[in-house]
């Protein structure tokens, strides 16, 4: 009944143009040839940005009807118009205009607010130089919380970086962390390979944990060894570690604790070792280094470094 009723009213409304128009209403509407172009001319989007960025408090409507005033060029412009022409630069919000203003202040010798400031600093951040251009200058220590084993403990990686080289260190130990434990891992693991290598240890980089304090202080003391400390929140400027790290729990912890039971945090038995002995065949593969691009120390150690 319904497709009945729809051909019925379109019959009528034929009939009814026909009786009105003629032949002429039996055909199809003219179309324009092409659309009116609606789009905002560009100098028309360049007045707008530069007022809006002179008076960042006012918002689309107004500067709409300031744009109309004849000092301003008398443009005829809607306030949604307005909005859209902001809204692609990226200034529909008035703290964006504001920021705007505030750098075009600051870059034609005008005050320096302090958005300014933390913008020149952040540059100054990005391009800091992180690392070191000789052998031993620059080691990077940092721990790692690796987990709660069962029957175990817990477990912390205590690890070094060669900010020269990328050379990475790593002893695994069960319980907290400590600032003896940390001494004897530098003295006994890191120091000895830079000895056989005729290297001179300069100077660790550490944050401000408890770990790198008290003792490990005063054996770093005893060796001769400078301690460099990070501002507090700034695991950036430790990277080199921080990223050694993140390598070591992604290549072997994620696939070790699924494959073995670990009953112990350094030693080994015969056939439950400990989850600190196969960190380096892991890493290395048994025979050669890790599959990843060497992009510093093209697999060398530091006595291969010339």
């Amino acid at each position: 009944m319904a497709p009945a009723t729809s051909l019925a009213r379109l019959r009528k409304r034929v009939f009814t143009r026909y009786l009105t128009y003629g032949e002429a209403g039996l055909l199809p509407k003219p179309r324009p040839p092409a659309r009116p172009d609606r789009r905002v001319s560009p100098a028309l989007v360049d007045q707008i940005i530069a007022y809006a960025i002179n008076h960042p408090t006012e918002g689309p409507r107004t500067i709409a009807g300031a744009l109309a005033l004849h000092r301003y060029g008398g443009w005829s412009v809607s306030h949604g118009g307005v909005y859209n022409v902001l809204r692609r630069a990226g200034l529909e919000r008035t703290s964006a205009r504001l920021a705007a203003a505030e750098a075009l202040a600051a870059s034609e010798g005008g005050p320096i607010t302090e958005r300014v400031l933390r913008e020149l600093r952040s540059l100054e951040v990005t391009h800091r130089h992180i690392g070191s251009d000789d052998l031993g200058e620059q080691v990077f220590l940092d721990t790692m919380y690796v987990g709660k084993l069962k029957g175990v403990g817990k477990i912390w990686q205590y690890s070094a970086v060669d900010g020269a080289c990328s050379m990475g260190f790593a002893e695994v130990r069960s319980g907290e962390k400590s600032a003896k434990a940390a001494a004897r891992f530098l003295e006994h693991h890191v120091l000895p390979v830079y000895r056989e290598a005729g290297i001179e240890l300069v100077e660790v980089v550490v944050d401000g944990g408890p770990e790198f304090k008290g003792e490990f202080a005063r054996t770093c003391r005893r060796l001769g060894i400078a301690v460099h400390r990070l501002p507090p929140r700034s695991p950036d400027l430790n990277a080199f570690v921080e990223r050694f790290q993140g390598t070591v729990l992604h290549l072997h912890y994620r696939t070790a604790f699924r494959y073995r039971f670990y009953t112990s945090a350094t030693s080994t038995t015969t056939s439950r070792p400990g989850c600190g002995s196969t960190t380096s065949s892991d890493l290395t593969g048994g025979t050669g280094p890790r599959g990843v691009v060497p992009r510093r120390c093209s697999t060398r150690t530091p006595p291969r470094f010339s």
